[in-house]
């Protein structure tokens, strides 16, 4: 699964390294987003790539309210053409979800807690998780902008560590899965297949990470555990 992450670019560097046309909100830097908060975006819109902040946690468009997000913050890539609160989605409503980084916990046997690993590109350039996304506008509540991490089985950089990861795509594959004129699951579910990034790198951080109140750059610094 993917539980928690890292976000740091500006907008303005996030426009060097992926296809977005337009910026529709402000970006925060973020060195541990949790699910349920805002988090950048990019979608496609009348052929547009737009940056804008969704909550993280999917709430279907027949939702009966928007709690269900809290249980929808990740979407497996074996089942989106197929679960119900995804497959609409997977057909028409495909994002990019911009990253420096993500967490994942191991179990230490020797103490009985977790040991957070943060995980990132071997050069640690920014990349793109796959999500899916929804506007829910029940309840006549404004409208709820959602998304949902896609994950898959870990690599073998990652499964010594956890047996699922979140989807990263390669940037060849970026525009594909935005355009929303791509609808056939048997056209989209390759990119997930042959279009992912499979090596990456890892350090131990601190477990400081465990708390969303803990948010700045010495999350993601190298400790040494003895």
């Amino acid at each position: 699964m993917c539980g928690r992450f890292v976000s740091f670019r500006k907008a303005e560097e996030l426009v060097q390294y992926f296809p977005i046309d337009e910026t529709a909100c402000d970006v925060i830097a973020s060195y541990n987003i949790a699910p349920l908060q805002e988090i950048p975006v990019i979608t496609q819109r009348d052929g547009r790539n737009i940056l804008d902040r969704f909550h993280w946690g999917l709430v279907p468009a027949w939702a009966k309210d928007k709690s269900i997000g809290n249980s929808l913050i990740n979407a497996r890539s074996e089942t989106l053409s197929t679960k119900p609160s995804f497959r609409t989605a997977f057909r028409r409503r495909r994002c990019l979800i911009p990253a420096d980084g993500f967490y994942e916990w191991k179990a230490v046997p020797e103490t009985g807690k977790k040991q957070p690993y943060f995980f990132t590109l071997p050069n640690e350039n920014p990349f793109a998780f796959a999500g899916l996304w929804e506007i829910w506008t029940g309840n006549d509540e404004p409208a709820h902008q959602s998304c949902t991490i896609i994950t898959t089985d870990s690599s073998d950089s990652v499964k010594s560590i956890h047996h699922r990861m979140p989807v990263i795509l390669k940037p060849e594959h970026y525009q594909a899965w935005l355009n929303s004129k791509n609808r056939e699951p048997e056209a989209i579910q390759p990119i997930l297949r042959d279009g992912i990034v499979t090596e990456l790198s890892c350090r131990i951080v601190s477990p400081m990470v465990n708390s969303v109140r803990h948010n700045d750059v010495r999350n993601i610094e190298e400790i040494l555990v003895i």
